[in-house]
């Protein structure tokens, strides 16, 4: 699979907006990553401000010659990069209940060393494993990845944290500070933390892709994106995600993107999954805002990858441009053991 990795400076901050019914708590928390539609979004974006008219770019999504995945962390020391996916949000059914089930639970990210080996909770939290925990238990990793890095259990790759801010932009000056929900990527000795993000693309479409993403590191993603000294830097192309799955585990597919699907049947193909609401920001225009999507969460079970998604009409912008929200799949394979032997 073909990856693109954006580096950070430590203690970068981002703010990944998630969906509010009431607009004055609306930054009041964030997402841990940028979904594929927030990603789809500011390429987008990116593209129509730096390049040109997005149509034909839009339609590359639309038509399935772009894919692209959610954007997640990675973590480089040297030549060694481990790539950080999202867990299963099944795997928590095939967890026994031994005691140690909910730490098991409170895991938001696995290596794809971990991704490789088959899931099979019960040992994660075997002292004579193969695995190892980070971030408090939030990020699980084998014991030879965690050792190349140098990393220990108390490390953290990324952190939420409450930013007081000035009330002075709002309409009425007189109310109290409030405060904002960031995300704050974490500062390890010797070890790079980044973004990056799977996607499927080949000629000019794959071009068009990179420029969309050239313009984007430099012109920001994200809340807090103009603030001095957090900007993201030059992205790396051609970079591969090789994954060699076990054979002797059970066969699934899983989306490592938002997912809405195109009919019934693509839906009949979800069978464990977690539902998310997207949109309901304004356009721009006083009276309107874009419309609210409810999409798959990253980590469904699927049935098999004939998932293709779709991009949902959510309104129109200020120029008259239909505005959609992506919610074509990415999917990869995984194997698991429902016995958990």
């Amino acid at each position: 699979m073909k990856a693109i990795r954006i580096p950070l400076q430590p203690h970068s901050h981002f703010h990944f907006g998630e969906f509010k019914v009431d607009s004055n708590v609306a930054l009041s928390s964030t997402s841990a990553f940028a979904h594929s539609d927030m990603l789809f979004s500011a390429l987008v974006n990116s593209f129509q401000s730096g390049v040109g008219e997005a149509d034909g770019f839009v339609n590359d999504f639309k038509t399935g010659e772009i894919k692209i995945s959610s954007m997640f962390y990675y973590l480089k020391k040297d030549n060694e990069i481990v790539f950080l996916l999202p867990k299963p949000v099944f795997l928590d059914l095939y967890s026994p209940r031994d005691g140690n089930h909910k730490l098991r639970n409170r895991i938001k990210f696995v290596s794809a060393g971990v991704w490789q080996q088959g899931f099979n909770t019960k040992n994660w939290t075997n002292k004579e494993s193969d695995f190892a925990f980070i971030q408090n238990h939030d990020i699980l990793l084998t014991k030879i990845e965690c050792s190349a890095l140098g990393l220990a259990t108390s490390d953290v790759v990324f952190s939420i944290v409450d930013i007081p801010k000035s009330p002075i932009r709002k309409n009425n000056p007189d109310d109290s500070i409030y405060y904002q929900a960031d995300v704050e990527t974490g500062n390890l000795k010797g070890v790079e933390i980044g973004f990056y993000f799977l996607y499927d693309a080949t000629g000019e479409s794959e071009n068009r892709l990179k420029q969309a993403i050239n313009i984007m590191v430099y012109s920001g993603f994200g809340g807090e994106r103009n603030n001095t000294g957090r900007a993201m830097q030059e992205p790396v192309f051609d970079e591969t995600l090789n994954m060699v799955l076990n054979e002797k585990a059970t066969k699934g597919f899983t989306n490592l993107s938002l997912l809405n699907p195109a009919n019934s049947d693509e839906l009949n193909k979800v069978t464990y999954s977690q539902s998310i609401l997207r949109g309901g920001r304004k356009n721009g225009k006083e009276k309107y805002e874009y419309k609210v999507v409810r999409m798959i969460r990253e980590g469904a079970l699927l049935a098999n990858d004939e998932i293709s998604g779709r991009l949902v009409e959510i309104g129109s912008d200020l120029e008259e441009h239909t505005a959609y929200r992506n919610g074509m799949a990415f999917i990869i394979p995984l194997t698991y053991f429902e016995s958990n032997e």
